[in-house]
Order: C-alpha cells, then sequence, then structure tokens
C-alpha cells in the first residue's frame, strides 16, 4: 500500500487447504504442461471451425497444409472468409475455404455444459439466473478431463467458476475392478440384470453399437469369459439389495452379477417367510 501497488482484497472462491501443523496455505506447484490436442478423426462431434485457404490471385503462391498461415478459423465460413482476405490482401471472392474435417475432442464440447444448457452464448434469463451453478456431482476419474475443462471455458468465456463445489463419488466397476468399457465387453446394463438377457443377446448389442470391427470380437471374448451363460434374471429389489450391499465396502464398487443373483435367492426366501407368516396370522390381520 505504501508503495502504491496494492489494488484490493478479493474472497477466493474455492477452498484453500491449510497445513494442520505450520497453518500455511498449501498451494499446488504449477508445473508445465503439454499441448491440449483437440483434434479427432471421428464421424460426430463438434467440427473444428478451422479453414483451409485458397487464394485465386498469381501473386499469392499456393499453400501448404503444415503452413500456419493458410489456416484461417472463425465462428462461420463467412467470418473466416473476412480473416483470410485480410490476411492476404485480397478480396473476399478470391479466397476458397476447406474445413477442416476433424472434430473437437469430446471433452472440449462437454466443458460447455454448464453455459450450453442454459442458452449461451444467447445472454439467456437461465443464464443470468443459474449461472454459476452451486454443486457438480461426478465420478473421481474425469476430475482432470472433465470438471477442469468447464473450469478452463467458464473462466475463460465468461470470467467466473461454473460451480462452487464438486462432490466425487464411487464408481461402480466389473467383478473383477476394471472400469466397465464396451471395447472390454465387460459394461452391465441395469436392465440386463433385472430382465436377464442371453449370451447372444449380449452380442447383439455389441453388434448394434458404434465398435470398430475389432473391439466388437474383443468385447465378444471378454463377455464370453464374463457371462459364459448370459445374466440371469435378478429382479428390480435383488439389484437394488445389491447395490446398498456394495455401499459398505468402499469407495468404488465391484459389481458381479452372481453376488446380485444370491440376493434375489435371498429376497426370495423373504417373500415366501412373509406369505407363511401372514397366512398364519389369519384373514382378518392388517400389517
Amino acid at each position: 500500500k505504501e508503495r502504491g501497488l496494492f489494488r484490493g482484497i478479493e474472497d477466493n472462491p474455492m477452498v484453500v487447504p491449510l497445513c494442520n501443523r505450520s497453518k500455511d496455505v498449501v498451494e499446488p506447484l504449477l508445473r508445465p504442461q503439454w499441448e491440449w490436442c483437440i483434434s479427432r478423426q471421428l464421424w460426430w462431434g463438434h467440427r473444428i471451425p478451422a479453414y483451409f485457404v485458397t487464394v485465386s490471385d498469381p501473386a499469392v503462391p499456393p499453400g501448404e497444409d503444415p503452413d500456419g498461415r493458410y489456416w484461417v478459423s472463425g465462428r462461420n465460413e463467412a467470418e473466416a472468409q473476412e480473416k483470410a482476405a485480410k490476411e492476404f490482401g485480397v478480396s473476399p471472392d478470391k479466397i476458397s475455404l476447406q474445413q477442416d474435417e476433424d472434430v473437437l475432442d469430446t471433452w472440449f464440447s462437454s466443458g460447455l455444459f454448464p453455459l450450453s444448457i442454459l442458452g449461451w452464448p444467447n445472454q439467456s434469463e437461465d443464464l443470468s439466473v443459474f449461472y454459476p451453478g452451486t454443486l457438480l456431482e461426478t465420478g473421481h476419474d474425469i476430475l482432470f478431463f472433465w470438471v477442469a475443462r468447464m473450469v478452463m471455458l467458464g473462466l475463460k468465456l465468461t470470467g467466473r467458476l461454473p460451480f462452487r463445489e464438486v462432490y466425487l463419488h464411487a464408481i461402480v466397476r466389473d467383478a473383477h475392478g476394471r472400469k466397465m468399457s464396451k471395447s472390454l465387453g465387460n459394461v452391465i446394463d441395469p436392465l440386463d440384470v433385472i430382465y436377464g438377457i442371453s449370451l447372444q443377446g449380449l452380442h447383439d448389442q455389441l453388434l448394434n453399437s458404434n465398435l470398430d470391427p475389432s473391439e466388437v470380437e474383443k468385447a465378444k471374448e471378454g463377455q464370453k469369459a464374463d457371462f459364459p451363460a448370459g445374466i440371469p434374471e435378478c429382479g428390480t429389489d435383488a439389484l437394488r439389495f445389491g447395490l446398498c450391499a456394495y455401499t459398505s465396502q468402499g469407495r468404488d464398487i465391484n459389481l458381479d452379477v452372481n453376488r446380485i443373483l444370491g440376493y434375489r435367492h435371498f429376497c426370495n426366501k423373504l417373500w415366501n417367510a412373509t406369505k407363511f407368516a401372514l397366512r398364519g396370522l389369519g384373514k382378518g390381520f392388517v400389517p
């Protein structure tokens, strides 16, 4: 303040941890980060708004793909055309554009979630009322992939954090502790546990998915190993009972269909015992 360098004091929007011994602020150590590759060679997603420029003017030599000068970006083709014309000093009618065929990384588009659901970039009433939010709930495995991207884009586009708190929940894994993946063939649909499904039915689901043929064969082998006789019908009550029982084991849940089947048998015993007891109490008994 005495040197005229003081600008002001603001509350930190995030929790700043303190050392339990020295009471010093524990700040994360920032290290050099690598570039984020945002392009993906897929058939779905938000197409990258970058255009390769061709100039119909003998004074401008043809460009090559690696030359960054011949690439422009824009919110639409007209904006990109104007930028290219200004860059090369020609009229817009001499500019031809070819948009990049790649799409943006899925975390780039999903990182806009707190904004896009409220009508952004339009300044809607919902955006002014509900942004920023209070609490985000998600799995701990995508803390950097999703949560960090939402924070980055929220701060960049609005200057505000998209939420104040993040609640990280446990993850439902397969019986071997592996994360469920379509390419591994170990994804368990709750409806298949409730109603049951044959091994061939599981294979048919893979054929109707968007997996590559090589991944389909790998997933089939995984299904044969984990569900050689398919998934037996367990019912809703057994699945609910099993999920509640699993919460006592710790951070993540290793979901074993055979255990759910055991809970089905247990629920059946409870049902039979209840019917037997009610029969002995007589027709006039009101529970």
